[in-house]
């Protein structure tokens, strides 16, 4: 998934049709954080992830300084679920591992008054 934050508002980098206000972190009973109204995408190999990635932050909203020509004004999150099963041989049960990896982009740090962002 690919989610981004802007003014306060939450959007599906990858899924832009979906409206914001349908978008909402929220946390369960167990204390885990996740995050409603976001679509994921499957990927099985590193051109399907690179292709995510790189359709996610096209989409993101930028702006030009005197230093950047596209500075982030937004914080972008792109999750990545690794999950690695174990086949056991003769039908046996199967097992899974799974990782999960969030990376972030924070908007652009440039100071006003060198950038007249």
């Amino acid at each position: 998934s690919s989610l981004e934050i802007y003014n306060e508002e939450l959007r599906d980098l990858l899924h832009p049709e979906t409206l914001s206000k349908n978008i909402h972190i929220r946390e369960r009973e167990d204390g885990e954080i996740f995050v409603a109204g976001i679509r994921e995408e499957v990927a099985t190999s590193y051109e399907d992830l690179a292709r995510h990635l790189e359709r996610g932050t096209s989409m993101r909203t930028t702006g030009s300084t005197l230093m950047n020509q596209q500075s982030s004004r937004s914080h972008a999150i792109f999750t990545v679920i690794v999950e690695q099963q174990h086949l056991q041989p003769q039908g046996g049960q199967q097992d899974y591992i799974t990782a999960k990896f969030h990376l972030v982009d924070l908007a652009g740090s440039e100071r006003n008054k060198r950038t007249a962002a």
